[in-house]
């Protein structure tokens, strides 16, 4: 997430949507009255105790910025956010689990499959991810497929439509959105509107890559298109 008075633009961090190569783009020319949550190294090092004293993090969404700071920097700022298709999105973010907690696992010296049987309260203070709804999740299940069945993941901070991430106190999406699938095409007209050269990294790439979208069999597809109706109906994807 970041706030930019210098600029005056706000920027409102989606899980898995190119958001930290966004932050990691601007941060070189964010001013000192500006606020970065996560992405870049001096976000990643503020955000937690912004997060506790605040309230905001690197995902908060629209409603939450609102009801923190007020709308002004929702309604008189020029807010912005990446979205990416829902398949592809999904795919990220089991990538992305897998990867953290195998990390986790190499410095062990432990196989993935023993992490759970070696999760303790002493190791999950010291690692927050292992807390985390999705690893959780991950743990107990065998395939992509199945994981994303799971309740539980409904109350993940990450699995929450992009729409209802860019929804104000007053229930109508804001801002302005750029589809992942279409970069570069919108780089030099947002560069433009934020008054910078907009060069966008690849970054927080997953290092396993245990599921690839265009292998996601149609029975998914068909389950996560009605799970997440509303952001094909938003952002125009197809099944």
């Amino acid at each position: 997430m970041i706030i930019s008075h210098s600029r005056q633009f706000t920027f409102v961090h989606i899980h898995k949507a190119g958001g930290t190569s966004v932050e990691r783009a601007l941060d070189p020319d964010l001013a000192w009255n500006d606020l970065i949550l996560g992405g870049s190294p001096l976000g990643e090092r503020i955000q937690a105790p912004y997060s506790k004293r605040f309230g905001l993090n690197k995902h908060s969404a629209v409603a939450d910025i609102e009801a923190v700071c007020g709308n002004r920097f929702i309604e008189e700022y020029y807010l912005f956010a990446l979205v990416r298709h829902p398949v592809a999105r999904l795919c990220s973010i089991y990538n992305f689990v897998a990867t953290t907690l195998n990390n986790w696992a190499v410095r062990h010296d432990i196989p993935l499959s023993g992490v759970a049987e070696r999760i303790t309260p002493q190791a999950e203070k010291k690692t927050p991810s292992l807390k985390w709804i999705s690893s959780r999740v991950f743990l107990r299940t065998d395939s992509f497929s199945e994981f994303i069945r799971q309740e539980k993941l409904k109350t993940a901070p990450g699995f929450r439509s992009q729409v209802s991430t860019l929804c104000g106190a007053d229930g109508n999406m804001k801002g302005h959105t750029f589809r992942l699938e279409d970069y570069p095409a919108w780089e030099a007209p947002l560069g433009k509107h934020l008054g910078l050269k907009l060069e966008l990294p690849h970054a927080n790439r997953s290092g396993l890559r245990l599921v690839e979208a265009d292998a996601v069999s149609a029975d998914d597809r068909a389950f996560i298109r009605e799970n997440f109706r509303v952001d094909y109906d938003a952002f125009g994807y197809d099944p």
